[in-house]
């Protein structure tokens, strides 16, 4: 067993150690299934003396092991999936059904496995484009056939069923394709909410986040409060240490503003090394404690990397929102008392 996926994993994966998905071999997989369906039919229409439709099959072959080449050895993937459902929606499938009929050959099948393997290849719309052609081809080839063919009561009855079953599969697999976009499209808008690193809200969310707890405070008439926070020295660290500790400092950070604040309130990487924090309903009184506590257990934290020990600061500016004055402008002013707290020394908190 170990053997035959040791062999599986050697014509489906990668011929260098390229980044290479599981998508790309799933289309490996199915470009090994054509070539071999295609070699079939070659050797069993050149008995059979059917030249014509077997020097196609040889065409087909060849078209297939060419794209298994670039996907494979060259890791060309998005344009050898669309010339292979190209060419089997636009070449192979009419091929098909002007040869040998559509109830008639393996074209109904043919047409829901590719349908199945579009749902694992392509993602998002393509995949939707895809599902809706073949199932107009089906609807299409099935006219002709009926209008073109005299049939007695019981091939159309037979025929009928089996074309019904074939669309009931492909609506249902479109169906199924429709969700699972929603879902994609979902998760991506909720993935963009937060910084890949992190875990922080992004600077486009906690922005739109912002504007609405503007707004609630002037209805409320409660206070609203700005923390903007910057790694001290940074830059030493990345050079010093190299990206990855970077990474890692960067998450310690943003783990030590999530435990020193409330569920309530809103963390925000705000670009780099530097950090929001909305504080709803936070005097600025308040706003500076937690600036401080966040800021003294930083002076605290400890980091190794390559065998070293190192230890990092960060410089807060704190602001209360003045409603007087727009978003931009109380951004503006947290900013700059941050920026005081560089200039006189870092590692400290400022109020502006």
């Amino acid at each position: 067993m170990k053997q035959l996926i040791k062999y599986a994993l050697l014509i489906l994966g990668p011929y260098s150690k390229e980044k290479y998905s599981s998508r790309q071999r799933v289309l490996n997989m199915y470009l090994v299934m054509l070539s071999i369906g295609f070699s079939g039919s070659f050797l069993e229409n050149l008995i059979m003396h059917n030249f014509r439709y077997a020097g196609f099959s040889l065409f087909s072959l060849v078209f297939t092991l060419i794209l298994y080449y670039l996907s494979r050895f060259r890791n060309i993937f998005s344009m050898s999936a669309n010339l292979l459902f190209l060419f089997l929606f636009f070449v192979f499938a009419p091929a098909v059904w002007y040869e040998k009929g559509l109830t008639r050959s393996v074209l109904p099948f043919f047409l829901i496995l590719t349908t199945v393997f579009t749902l694992y290849i392509f993602e998002g719309k393509r995949r939707l484009v895809f599902i809706v052609l073949s199932l107009l081809l089906t609807v299409l080839f099935a006219t002709g056939e009926m209008s073109n063919e005299k049939l007695d009561t019981i091939e159309l009855i037979n025929q009928t069923l089996f074309l019904a079953m074939t669309l009931i599969a492909l609506i249902i697999l479109g169906f199924y394709s429709i969700e699972r976009f929603k879902q994609e499209k979902r998760k991506a808008e909720e993935l963009s909410k937060y910084d890949y690193l992190t875990g922080l809200f992004t600077r486009r969310e906690g922005l739109e986040r912002l504007n609405y707890l503007v707004e609630l405070a002037k209805r409320t008439k409660q206070s609203l409060s700005l923390i903007m926070m910057d790694i001290d020295n940074f830059k030493k660290v990345n050079d010093s240490f190299g990206h990855n500790c970077g990474d890692s400092v960067l998450k310690e950070v943003a783990a030590l503003i999530r435990n020193n604040i409330r569920q309530t309130d809103i963390p925000i990487r705000w670009g780099g090394e530097e950090f929001l924090v909305i504080l709803p309903e936070t005097s600025l009184e308040k706003a500076y404690h937690i600036a401080e506590r966040i800021r003294k257990d930083m002076e605290k934290t400890k980091f190794r990397c390559k065998k070293r020990d190192f230890m990092v600061t960060i410089t807060c500016g704190v602001s209360a929102y003045n409603d007087k004055q727009g978003v931009p402008e109380n951004i503006d002013r947290v900013d700059r008392a941050l920026y005081t707290g560089k200039k006189e020394g870092k590692n400290r908190s400022v109020v502006n």
